[in-house]
């Protein structure tokens, strides 16, 4: 792993697999504090593999290679300890629960790794505005 504290994400010579087939094959990403990074390719090229492997989803198979999340070895955790960093799949609209909006999903998880951090929760508007502030 690189040395520098303003990674935030760092994926070396990864090989990952499911069911047997390997997906992502020497994979090497950094992202640095304040970076934007977007993920593209066709079907089947690993994307979602490689979002399912950093929120440490079950069935995968890591063949080879690290992931660091906040210089923490990320393969060492549980999903819900990867949740409680910050580091989780949410979708654009969870249909899995009726009435749940992205806002209300991000402040039920913002205030949870608060809690985790043994810091007290905030109320809808001061985290709308963060969020405001944030897109910013």
């Amino acid at each position: 792993m690189t040395s520098c504290s303003n990674i935030l994400l760092e994926v070396r010579d990864l090989y990952a697999s499911i069911h047997d087939k390997l997906i992502l094959e020497n994979l090497n990403l950094t992202i640095q504090a304040g970076e934007t990074h977007v993920l593209m390719g066709p079907n089947g090229s690993g994307k979602t593999t490689l979002a399912n492997l950093l929120a440490r989803k079950e069935g995968y198979t890591i063949k080879q290679g690290t992931i660091h999340f906040l210089n923490e070895d990320l393969l060492a955790l549980s999903p819900e300890e990867c949740a409680w960093k910050g580091l989780f799949l949410g979708f654009q609209y969870p249909v899995s629960i009726p009435g749940v909006t992205n806002a209300q999903f991000l402040k039920s998880v913002f205030n949870t790794t608060r809690k985790v951090q043994g810091k007290p929760p905030i109320d809808a508007v001061d985290f709308l505005s963060l969020v405001k502030e944030k897109m910013a």
